[in-house]
C-alpha cells in the first residue's frame, strides 16, 4: 500500500498554465539531472577538501570568505536539499516504513562497509608508520571501523596514518555528515506517519513545514567549526526539509529563471545575517531544480545508470590524503588532478560490485515486507474492527 494514502487530490494531476514545467514534469529519473548534479556536488566537496588537506586549515578555501561557507559546505547543503525531495518520494511511494528503512539502509552501508574495510586493511598497513602487526594488533583499526560505521564521527583515526600531515589524522571526514542524513530520514519517517504526505493534508503539512523552515535556523551566523550538535541537527533539517517541502509543492511549484534570479538577489542580500542559511536554502535548493530541467541527454543517461556519487563521497577523503602524504610538493590544483581518476575509478567499482546489486535486495525482501506489514496492521486493529 502507498504510504501516501490512497486518494488523490484533483492537484495531483493539475497543472499552472500552458508551457509552464512545474517540478513534478521532472520528477522521472529520465526528465532530470539530479544523479548529475550530485555527482558534480560530490566532485565540489573533492575539489574544497583539498585546500583542507594541504593547508591544514578550512579557511583556505577561497568560497569561504565570500558566503561564509566553503564550496563543499555549499555542496553538502544542496545533498540535503535534494536528498528532501528524492527520499520524500521515496517515502511516498514506499510500500510502507519496513520497505522505505531497507531502502536507506541499503543505500548508504553496504558501500560504506566495504570503504572502511578497505580503508582500514589497505590504505592503512600501506600508509602507516608502525610495522604491520603492531598496526593490525593495534586496538585503534577495530575503534576506526567500530565509529565510522556507527556514524558517530568522521574524525576517527587510523593508527599511525596521515599523523604528520597538515590535516593530521583524518583519514575520511566527509561520512560525518552521514549520521544527519539518517537522523533526517527518521524524522520524515515519523512526519510520514503523523500524514505528512497524505494528499488530504497536503495543504495544512505545505504550511507547517514551510514555518519550520523559516524558524528552524534564525540565528546570527558563525563558523561551522562553532556549530553544536543541536546547530548542526538544525542546520542540516533546513535544507532536507527544503526538499520535502519542494516535493510536496511539485505540482505548482514553477520553474523559471526569473524566480532563481529574484531568489539569489535575496540570498546575496540575506549573506552574514540571521537569514543566511535561509536565504541559501532557498536560493541554492531552487537552483538545483532549474539545472535537474536542463537537457543533458548522455551525460544524464551515464549518471542514472552508473551513480557514482556516493561512492566518490566516500572514497574521497582518504584517497586525497594518501595523494598529499605521496605527492606534498604538488599544487592543490595538482592533487586533485591526481586524486580524481583514482576517487572515480573506486565509486565506479563500488557502484557496479556493491551498492548497485545491494539496491536489489529491496525487491527481493519485498514479498517479507508485505506480509511483515500486514500483520502489523493486524495486530494495530481491534479485534472484531473491519
Amino acid at each position: 500500500m502507498n504510504i501516501s494514502g490512497a486518494h488523490h487530490s484533483n492537484l495531483e494531476h493539475g497543472r499552472v498554465g500552458p508551457r509552464v514545467t512545474v517540478l513534478s514534469d521532472i520528477l522521472k529519473p529520465e526528465a532530470n539531472n539530479f544523479g548529475l548534479i550530485r555527482l558534480g556536488l560530490a566532485m565540489a566537496v573533492l575539489v574544497s577538501h583539498a585546500f583542507y588537506f594541504k593547508t591544514g586549515t578550512p579557511k583556505a578555501e577561497p568560497l569561504t570568505a565570500w558566503t561564509g561557507h566553503s564550496l563543499g559546505e555549499h555542496g553538502v547543503q544542496v545533498f540535503f536539499f535534494l536528498s528532501g525531495l528524492l527520499v520524500a518520494q521515496s517515502l511516498a511511494h514506499s510500500r510502507g516504513l519496513a520497505d522505505f528503512a531497507l531502502a536507506r539502509a541499503l543505500r548508504i552501508f553496504p558501500g560504506l562497509l566495504v570503504c572502511v574495510l578497505l580503508t582500514a586493511f589497505v590504505l592503512g598497513p600501506l600508509f602507516t608508520t608502525l610495522d604491520i602487526s603492531a598496526y593490525l594488533s593495534d586496538p585503534g583499526v577495530f575503534s576506526y571501523i567500530a565509529r565510522t560505521l556507527s556514524l558517530s564521527t568522521g574524525l576517527a583515526p587510523l593508527p599511525g596514518v596521515f599523523e604528520t600531515l597538515p590535516a593530521a589524522g583524518t583519514v575520511n571526514m566527509s561520512v560525518w555528515t552521514l549520521k544527519y542524513e539518517v537522523l533526517c530520514y527518521i524524522l520524515l519517517a515519523m512526519a510520514g506517519l503523523a500524514g505528512l504526505l497524505n494528499p488530504r493534508w497536503r495543504t495544512v503539512a505545505a504550511t507547517v513545514l514551510a514555518i519550520f523552515i523559516a524558524l528552524v535556523f534564525i540565528e546570527p551566523p558563525k563558523s561551522a567549526e562553532g556549530y553544536t550538535a543541536s546547530d548542526n541537527v538544525r542546520y542540516f533539517s533546513l535544507f532536507f526539509a527544503s526538499g520535502v517541502l519542494a516535493y510536496l509543492l511539485r505540482n505548482v511549484l514553477v520553474l523559471d529563471w526569473r524566480i532563481w534570479a529574484l531568489l539569489g538577489g535575496a540570498f546575496y542580500g540575506a549573506l552574514g545575517t540571521n537569514f543566511g542559511e535561509l536565504g541559501t536554502a532557498l536560493f541554492l535548493g531552487y537552483g538545483a531544480l532549474m539545472l535537474a530541467a536542463l537537457p543533458a541527454r548522455m551525460s544524464r543517461r551515464f549518471a542514472n545508470r552508473y551513480d557514482l556519487s556516493y561512492g566518490v563521497y566516500i572514497y574521497a577523503s582518504p584517497v586525497q590524503q594518501a595523494v598529499v602524504e605521496l605527492l606534498p610538493d604538488w599544487t592543490v590544483g595538482g592533487q586533485i588532478l591526481a586524486a580524481t581518476p583514482i576517487v572515480m575509478a573506486l565509486a565506479f567499482l563500488s557502484w557496479v560490485i556493491i551498492e548497485r546489486p545491494a539496491l536489489t535486495l529491496r525487491r527481493r525482501y519485498a514479498p517479507a515486507l508485505d506480509r511483515l506489514a500486514v500483520r502489523i496492521e493486524s495486530i494495530r486493529r481491534p479485534r472484531g474492527a473491519h
